[in-house]
């Protein structure tokens, strides 16, 4: 042990002495000493190791003592590429989406806002003569997508995925949509420029959608709130309840609602889409009579100039309205048929002519309420030696076959039947010859032989007062059903303006919803015929356009003294005519049908019988109703 300690000690004095003569040499640790002649040439020396690195230098060590969180290395990584990768596209995709929530959201204000107001529909809007209620829905449904593309950047790990097929999706039915629309005849007229617009701003949006999803995803560390990391983690039951609630308050309040607004979007196209078909299916049906193409603005300032209200002056576009006449000189032509009514007939006496002209009930098509006056016209009863009779009935706007027009007033309506009767000769037929006295054409005159005998029920009679007290030398005779006089709705006081909330859930809102096609699909499952649907009533959330036209109607009636219908009937009704006047019903409605002989037909009433009551349904209803009816008819066919 010693010899081995005395070697040892030698040999390291020997290399000490041989360093300590040569300064500028250096062991190179395997052999004799390198000498170096520049401290430039000297090789790099090692740092001195303590006791405990030589120990555990043969020991197994982490290559990272203590790992970065998982966001925090996200978040460099895109620090440090920040300079080369900026994100321009973000940026860009930011006010894209913030571009297409405006315009969708300015043509979702005015889309409602048309609804009661003409002057926006005519102004602010795109041609059109559909419901509405699918431009308003198509914008609505863009508000929505842009509003997710923009919520997106605050919670962008928010179901990606999800978000870009539902958004694909959503496009693609809104493009089916549209090309119905565009394809078929019937749809690309009611429909025109503006569900065209608003559709494709809604493919657009969609499409959009599904890229802002893609973009926010890829960068999501970027978008991140910078969090602040624990100096020490906290355990605890405490602290994991905390941590519960506050990812539970995170699913409920954030990601639930974000998926349920992704595929409702979703689910409203596809329904969109199936009402659009079944629409499509039921406009292969084939309609009585013709739609006459009117613009009824002109006129109206013309007969009504105190309807005028300055610089909100409301224009007007044409739109088209639905009119069949039934009997006598049905395949004629206009030109051939409205000859001079005191021309003659083969037996050389004076042609006769008379025109039933029906007026249906509020909320029911006209071909509904004309049902038992064309089966009398089928079996013979109407045909009376050589009076020339016809039937007429025709869809007031937003009814039936009719277009929708952006107003239901009263004026407004008894001009569209009147350029409606003018256009389809059916008024020239009628025409009596000019006073040889000079007199005023528009004054009351005699009874005419030949004129409209005009078939009015309930809610729709102070549209016949008023049509009679425009045309009072056209008029044969009246017959009434269940009437309501006109001051017990152009008379009250006008509603508030801020019933105009609620009015919203409880009208416009219910109505809205037809649009989707819940019940029109539901009807045609259980076989209900393409005609049933196409004259369904209101309130049975079928067609959104007879909705929609009961929503304006029931705007203009809160208006009361205010409405234009209240106005036109103050300046007409010394203008009414005196007819004969055969009144059915009326006696149980509180003394409806007293005010109605008191304030309109006057001396004109020829019988009333009070013990009428036809419901809804009318004279189509059982229990001998119709029966009653007809003899009413005949009685009136029968005066000279």
């Amino acid at each position: 042990m010693a010899s081995r300690s005395n070697a040892r000690a030698s040999g390291n004095g020997t290399r000490a002495s041989h360093v300590g003569d040569r300064p500028y040499e250096v062991d190179s640790g395997g052999g004799d000493a390198t000498e170096v002649t520049n401290f430039d040439d000297a090789p790099p020396m090692d740092p001195p190791q303590t006791r405990n690195d030589q120990v555990n230098a043969t020991e197994r060590t982490a290559l990272l003592g203590r790992p970065a969180p998982k966001h925090a290395r996200g978040r460099d990584a895109v620090e440090e590429n920040a300079a080369t990768t900026r994100p321009w596209t973000l940026k860009i995709d930011f006010v894209v989406a913030l571009l297409l929530l405006l315009a969708s959201g300015y043509f979702w204000s005015m889309s409602i806002a048309a609804v009661k107001s003409p002057f926006i529909t005519h102004t602010a809007l795109p041609p059109h003569r559909g419901s509405m209620f699918l431009p308003i829905w198509a914008s609505f449904l863009s508000c929505v997508i842009n509003t997710l593309s923009l919520l997106s950047f605050l919670f962008p790990h928010e179901s990606p995925l999800l978000s870009f097929y539902t958004s694909l999706g959503s496009s693609f039915f809104a493009l089916l949509t549209l090309i119905l629309c565009v394809s078929v005849t019937q749809l690309r007229i009611v429909e025109s420029v503006l569900t065209c617009v608003l559709l494709g701003l809604a493919i657009v949006s969609s499409l959009h959608a599904a890229l802002s999803a893609s973009l926010t995803n890829r960068y999501a560390p970027l978008l991140d709130p910078p969090e602040e990391l624990d100096a020490e983690v906290e355990v605890g039951c405490l602290v994991s309840l905390k941590r519960v609630g506050k990812y539970t308050l995170g699913f409920f309040g954030i990601s639930l609602p974000l998926a349920i607004g992704h595929v409702a979007i979703l689910g409203a196209f596809i329904l969109l889409s199936l009402d659009v078909i079944m629409r499509a299916i039921d406009a292969s049906i084939e309609q009585p009579g013709q739609r006459w193409k009117i613009d009824p603005w002109l006129w109206q300032r013309r007969q009504f100039p105190e309807l005028g209200r300055g610089l909100f002056q409301s224009g007007g576009r044409e739109y088209r309205v639905h009119l069949a006449c039934r009997g006598v000189g049905l395949d004629d032509p206009p030109y051939v048929v409205a000859s001079p009514v005191n021309s003659s007939s083969a037996l050389g006496r004076p042609t006769v002519r008379r025109t039933i002209l029906v007026e249906s009930e509020q909320g029911i098509p006209g071909a509904v309420d004309a049902e038992w006056l064309l089966r009398m016209m089928r079996e013979g009863d109407l045909n009376s030696g050589d009076v020339e009779t016809r039937v007429c009935f025709w869809d007031r706007p937003g009814y039936g076959f009719s277009d929708s027009s952006p107003t239901s007033s009263n004026p407004h309506i008894v001009t569209a039947l009147t350029q409606a009767l003018s256009v389809s000769g059916e008024m020239a037929r009628l025409e009596p010859p000019p006073s040889l006295n000079l007199e005023d054409a528009a004054a009351p005159s005699p009874l005419a032989r030949s004129g409209f005998i005009l078939v009015s029920r309930g809610h729709a009679t102070p549209i016949t007062t008023l049509f009679a007290s425009l045309h009072p030398r056209l008029v044969h005779s009246f017959l009434y059903l269940s009437p309501t006089a006109p001051s017990s709705v152009l008379s009250r006081a006008a509603r508030s303006k801020f019933a105009v909330i609620p009015t919203f859930f409880t009208r416009t809102l219910p109505a809205l919803t037809t649009e989707l096609g819940i019940k029109r699909t539901w009807w045609a499952l259980k076989g209900v015929g393409r005609r049933r649907r196409v004259l369904a009533r209101e309130k049975e959330w079928v067609s959104g356009q007879i909705e929609r036209a009961w929503v304006q109607e029931r705007f203009e009636a809160d208006r009361g003294v205010d409405s234009d219908g209240a106005k036109a009937w103050e300046k007409r009704r010394g203008r009414y005519p005196n007819r004969p006047t055969v009144i059915l019903g009326g006696a149980g409605k509180a003394g409806e049908g007293q005010k109605f002989v008191d304030e309109v037909v006057g001396e004109g009433l020829r019988r009333w019988d009070t013990e009428w009551k036809g419901g809804r349904d009318g004279c189509n209803g059982g229990q001998g109703w119709e029966k009653v009816c007809r003899e009413a008819v005949k009685e009136l066919l029968a005066l000279d």
